[in-house]
């Protein structure tokens, strides 16, 4: 017979996995520093009429509490920075025409692919906080929205292309600000130097002469080599495709400590 977990019990149990999020460790790691944050923005082609529309919208989200719902449900409490403004419209539909002069029917988002609990797929159906936030957003501009998964350093191009009408969920370090308008930013995140818990590494110093591993990912770049003490004591750093590589080179010996968003850490 198949046990079941009564609702409340469950909603227990998943708060009791989050608690960890921006602690000093998780179960499966330990924090050694804090070395920079990373940031959760909007981002749009500069010259894009939708940029502003986008925005006002994602304002009003924060204002109806919509956007702090959602925060709660994925990652167990209200993360969200972001203050609305009461006078956004966040359920009203906003008509928009493209070059042609046609109405627009669709706005397709870029979410950032294999991040568990932004945008990661589960039995073949895309989900997170991102794709809800997006579905959201969608709503209250009246628009249908389309999913593109794509990495952060694809953001820049896939902007360009027009592939995607904007990138959500995603550091403004990923474009270049003078040809890209970076709207809202609505949470943050620490970007951590963490180890595994039973490592040597108690504090950066510890790492002379050892690599680190991290992510293909602008935000954690800038984070490293802005940290002065890594700089000085770490042999160098490298960037591998995926967290479970990075986890891997880890485990490994490869490395010796990684750099990663904590939110990642925490639903690894």
């Amino acid at each position: 017979m198949k046990k079941r977990i009564f609702p409340a019990l469950a909603a227990l149990l998943l708060l009791l996995s989050l608690c960890a999020c921006g602690s000093e460790s998780t179960a499966a790691f330990r924090t050694v520093e804090v070395i920079g944050t990373r940031y959760y923005s909007v981002i749009c082609r500069k010259d894009d009429k939708i940029a502003a529309q986008i925005d006002e919208a994602m304002r009003g989200l924060a204002a109806s509490g919509t956007l702090s719902t959602l925060s709660t449900r994925y990652l167990g409490g209200d993360r969200i920075t972001l203050r609305g403004d009461s006078a956004a419209p966040a359920d009203s539909a906003v008509e928009q025409t493209d070059a042609a002069g046609s109405t627009r029917q669709t706005l397709i988002v870029g979410v950032e692919e294999n991040f568990v609990p932004m945008a990661y797929e589960e039995n073949g159906v895309l989900r997170g906080l991102s794709v809800e936030i997006a579905a959201a957003l969608g709503e209250a501009l009246g628009w249908e929205v389309v999913y593109q998964p794509i990495t952060s350093a694809e953001v820049d191009t896939q902007l360009a292309s027009g592939n995607i009408d904007c990138a959500l969920g995603f550091d403004p370090l990923c474009v270049n600000a003078e040809r890209y308008s970076v709207g809202v930013t609505y949470m943050e995140s620490d970007i951590v130097l963490a180890v595994r818990p039973e490592s040597e590494i108690n504090r950066i110093r510890d790492l002379k002469e050892r690599r680190i591993g991290t992510l293909d990912d602008p935000a954690l770049t800038a984070a490293i080599q802005g940290s002065e003490k890594l700089v000085k004591y770490a042999a160098g750093a490298t960037a591998y495709a995926s967290l479970a590589r990075c986890v891997e080179a880890l485990d490994d010996a490869w490395c010796s400590a990684i750099v990663v968003d904590s939110l990642m850490l925490t639903y690894y």
